[in-house]
């Protein structure tokens, strides 16, 4: 099976700011001048920056890979799974701009959220420790992240030098995505965890996010691409959530953005964590066997196909074993899939295969004497963290 790879989109790269200003308020300027948009609303953090600033400041100069090579990024999310679970790392990637959860310091129970021009190697302080920043995601100049504000969980969105929460008709938010101007994510009704959860659409400047999928049980974990959003739906399943249990059943469900039109991508047992970054048309997702019980984020197969086709269609793109915690979802970007490979009785492997499945996975060199988690992806550049035996979490750049 074979279906057009479209590269997503690239943000325009230029010189490096030029000497003498400060670090923070350097890039602040740059973040504030990739897009004349501000938020709209109260911000929840106020602008940085100042009077006088050039209403074009320069953007992030051009980097390499080795750049993100040694960040050090907080361990404990990929460690216990929590709050990051199930399977989104601390840190994003696009273009130049690197996000990251930093390690947390002394009497913090998290660390803070960065955003770092890897051309330059300064940073931005996004969110304090005391929100429990997590799961950030990026696209072009626009950062989204989970936050911790007054015991809830919520979202938070930047651009423009602004960042505010996302509002909407939910109890609370989290596992957002980002394309654009646009923002998906996940809406519990009730504050139960288990409980009700619908699929909302924020663009950017409007007073709050809408509902874009609803249904009995949850629809969770979806993802954005300029033209749809993708998501997994559990009303099949016997108690409607996702939950690890021995019963897990889901589709994957396409919304086409322009048409405002759903389509349910049907197939015999459960399919999850859909991807939209193989071009326009192409959707990938993981999916556990019609028999249980199932061995859940240990053992699971990855699927792409083309995302206005039938899904029984969908080819296989691998295999994917992942002994013991902490589990790591693949990498959908371009025209490259990324994913951890960690096998009961090897060492765990960055493996990468062309999206059209043209040719069969190969290993990526140099990372086999460290334990690996989740990569995050440009269209040039893969990140992720890496520790030797004793060692700290810190990421490693390779080029794509």
């Amino acid at each position: 099976m074979v279906f057009p790879i479209l590269p997503r989109p690239c943000h325009p790269r230029g010189p490096s700011p030029r000497r003498g200003w400060s670090g923070r308020f350097a890039l602040a300027l740059l973040v504030a001048g990739c897009s004349p948009a501000a938020v709209d609303g109260s911000p929840a953090h106020p602008p940085d920056g100042g009077g006088g600033a050039p209403t074009e400041p320069p953007p992030p100069a051009a980097c390499d890979a080795s750049a993100a090579d040694g960040v050090a990024v907080f361990a404990s999310d990929v460690d216990t799974g929590a709050p990051q679970a199930p399977g989104a790392p601390p840190y994003a990637i696009d273009g130049c701009w690197l996000a990251y959860v930093a390690p947390r310091e002394a009497g913090d129970a998290s660390g803070a959220l960065r955003l770092r021009d890897l051309g330059t190697g300064e940073e931005l302080l996004l969110a304090p420790a005391a929100e429990t920043p997590r799961r950030p995601a990026l696209a072009g100049d626009v950062v989204v992240w989970e936050a911790t504000d007054s015991g809830t969980r919520v979202v938070r969105v930047r651009r423009g030098g602004q960042t505010q929460t996302i509002r909407g008709p939910f109890d609370h938010a989290g596992e957002p995505r980002v394309e654009g101007d646009a923002v998906v994510l996940t809406g519990w009704l009730t504050a139960d965890e288990s409980g009700d959860t619908d699929v909302f659409l924020y663009e950017i400047g409007e007073e709050e996010a809408v509902q874009i999928a609803s249904g009995p049980g949850q629809q969770r974990f979806p993802d954005i691409s300029a033209t749809h959003v993708a998501f997994a739906d559990f009303s099949e399943d016997p108690d409607g959530r996702f939950d690890e249990d021995a019963r897990d059943l889901a589709d994957i469900v396409v919304y086409d953005r322009r048409t405002r039109r759903a389509t349910r991508r049907s197939r015999e047992g459960k399919q999850s964590f859909p991807m939209l970054g193989a071009g326009e048309r192409g959707v990938a997702y993981l999916e556990w066997a019609p028999f249980h019980p199932e061995p859940k984020f240990e053992q699971f197969d990855l699927r792409i196909g083309d995302i206005t086709a039938p899904a029984d269609g969908d080819a296989l793109a691998a295999s994917i074993e992942q002994s013991g915690r902490p589990y790591v979802l693949p990498e959908v970007r371009g025209e490259l899939i990324e994913w951890v490979e960690r096998p009961a009785d090897g060492n765990a492997s960055l493996r990468r295969r062309p999206a059209d499945l043209s040719a069969p996975a190969v290993e990526v060199p140099g990372l086999s004497a460290f334990e690996l988690f989740g990569p995050s992806a440009s269209a040039t550049i893969t990140v992720l963290a890496a520790r030797s035996p004793g060692g700290e979490l810190e990421l490693r750049g390779v080029a794509r």
